[in-house]
């Protein structure tokens, strides 16, 4: 084999590497799932990464209460609307190896992807939530007295 076919099937190698996984032989439904999968990762990983730092903020400064869901919805929001721009805007029109790669209905499954994240944060938040109701229920009564459970048929209140 001369030096030359060696030369051009090592760049095209490259160019199969350099361009991404799934290569483009790959079916269209492929590349949209891995699209989606990559992306709700993705934002999985950014919801924990923000919860992360609003209970480091939290930690550090305890009067300070950041809501981590409203952050990452907004955060989340950005991305959608920059995701946005670049699919229709730029790749759309977009010709030679671009096309190859559908952006355009790629876009939806990244789309339906950042609703799944963004859903799964406000459901967080909500239990979370209704955790912390309980907890401060039980911890007082509706007048602010202190509710002891003696037995599940009668209940005995110490005012504080």
């Amino acid at each position: 084999m001369p030096q030359s076919a060696i030369f051009r099937d090592v760049l095209t190698c490259h160019d199969r590497a350099a361009s991404g996984f799934p290569p483009a032989t790959q079916p269209t439904s492929t590349r949209l799932m891995y699209n989606f999968a990559c992306c709700l990762l993705s934002n999985l990983a950014l919801l924990a990464a923000v919860h992360l730092v609003c209970w480091f903020v939290h930690a550090m400064r305890p009067d300070l209460s950041i809501p981590a869901e409203r952050v990452f919805v907004g955060m989340i929001a950005i991305a959608f609307v920059f995701d946005a721009a670049l699919t229709f805007l730029v790749f759309a029109e977009a010709t030679g190896p671009w096309q190859r790669y559908h952006p355009v209905s790629a876009f939806f499954a990244r789309a339906v992807a950042y609703a799944l994240a963004v859903t799964v944060a406000l459901v967080h938040a909500r239990r979370a939530a209704a955790k912390r109701a309980a907890r401060e229920h039980g911890k007082s009564g509706k007048d602010g007295a202190l509710v002891i459970e003696t037995s599940p048929y009668s209940k005995s209140t110490l005012p504080m």
